[in-house]
């Protein structure tokens, strides 16, 4: 009955990568170039995938076709699988620092090359496994890159709009898929960073920084809510995430489309689930009112939405102010009040002295004829 299970999740497994990874030898409408694992894998699933040992080491053959009628100049190098935003499948940089299974290729670095027109060349990369791996899934990547360079634009007659030419860098990769005791792997996640700003057309960005810390690609699902200082929902969302690979982070990042945040303090609460399990942690974040207007004026400038909300808007959602407001003037006409009726006691017991201290005439006369 465990043998089906495993069979089971590891089906699901392989068709989940083939199902993201089949673009990995797809040729980009603009792109010079076609970089394929070699034909009986490419017409297979389009990737390496490979049952390794701790310490076993592999070679990878990769093909390079010149898809032009023209030379092309590429760059090819080993890479570390990473997710794209939200997840999904991207790798790293030619410039990163490789830390993960990028680092077990050789050779290492930047490899410069020229295809004639329709030429296809093959490159073999050795993989290392190192002796202390844990059971679990590791992916490495073998990229080519090629610098698309902008055409200049044509001198422009005065009175013309000035135009900005940029550059293009087209990349591919093909994946090494490595398994060793997968139905062993650690499953482990962490939500980690949180920050707030703006998109330019003054919508509110929150990024969440969603890392996989145990052995294996993890697809998570989840919720993002945020609340403000009286508890009240101001946005929501749930999210599906696609591939974040083992020893990798994602950038899990959300618009807010339908509102602007006025000044307050907000409370953001997320969960991930994976693998059975259920993660969530809660991060405060501020928005002054400088961030408010600046927000403000772009959605206005934007026209993506009519910002109607004022400061009356502001107090219907914050009634504490209002009510603490009400209390101060209360206490504040009670204290006068009280002050008034003081001075006043104080005027009245101040007469009654000032009776009793002043001398009667009528007896005075009286006792002196006494005398």
């Amino acid at each position: 009955m465990k043998r089906v299970i495993v069979s089971k999740i590891m089906s699901v497994l392989l068709f989940g990568f083939i199902g993201c990874l089949w673009m990995s030898t797809a040729v980009h409408a603009d792109s010079s170039f076609v970089l394929s694992p070699i034909k009986a894998v490419e017409e297979g699933r389009g990737y390496y995938m490979d049952q390794v040992q701790p310490g076993d080491t592999r070679e990878y053959t990769f093909v390079v076709r010149n898809a032009k009628d023209t030379p092309v100049q590429l760059k090819l190098y080993p890479a570390d699988a990473l997710p794209a935003q939200n997840g999904g499948r991207s790798f790293s940089e030619k410039e990163q620092h490789l830390t993960l299974v990028g680092a077990w290729l050789e050779p290492q670095g930047v490899k410069a090359i020229t295809l004639k027109p329709q030429e296809v060349r093959s490159f073999n990369y050795v993989l290392n496994v190192p002796e202390d791996l844990l059971p679990g899934q590791y992916v490495g990547v073998i990229a080519a890159e090629e610098l698309i360079k902008a055409e200049e634009p044509s001198a422009g007659t005065e009175g013309q709009q000035a135009s900005v030419a940029i550059d293009v860098v087209n990349r591919s990769g093909v994946q090494m898929v490595l398994e060793y005791k997968a139905d062993q792997a650690n499953h482990e996640m962490s939500i980690d960073e949180f920050k707030h700003d703006y998109v330019s057309t003054g919508h509110s960005r929150l990024t969440m920084k969603l890392s996989d810390r145990g052995t294996i690609l993890e697809k998570p699902t989840g919720k993002i809510t945020v609340r403000d200082g009286q508890g009240q929902v101001m946005f929501e969302q749930k999210y599906t995430a696609d591939s974040i690979y083992a020893g990798s982070t994602a950038d899990m990042v959300y618009i807010v489309n339908d509102r602007l945040l006025l000044p307050d303090v907000y409370e953001v609460n997320y969960t991930a689930s994976f693998s059975g399990k259920t993660i969530s942690r809660t991060i405060t974040f501020k928005v002054t009112p400088e961030q408010s207007k600046a927000s403000q004026v772009a959605l206005t400038e934007a026209g993506k939405i009519e910002v109607t909300q004022t400061f009356w808007d502001w107090l219907g959602l914050h009634l504490w102010v209002v009510v603490i407001t009400i209390v101060v003037i209360l206490l504040f006409f009670v204290l006068l009040f009280w002050l008034l009726l003081l001075l006043w006691k104080r005027k009245k017991d101040k007469q009654k002295e000032e009776k009793e201290t002043v001398p009667d005439p009528v007896g005075a006369v009286d006792r002196t004829l006494e005398g």
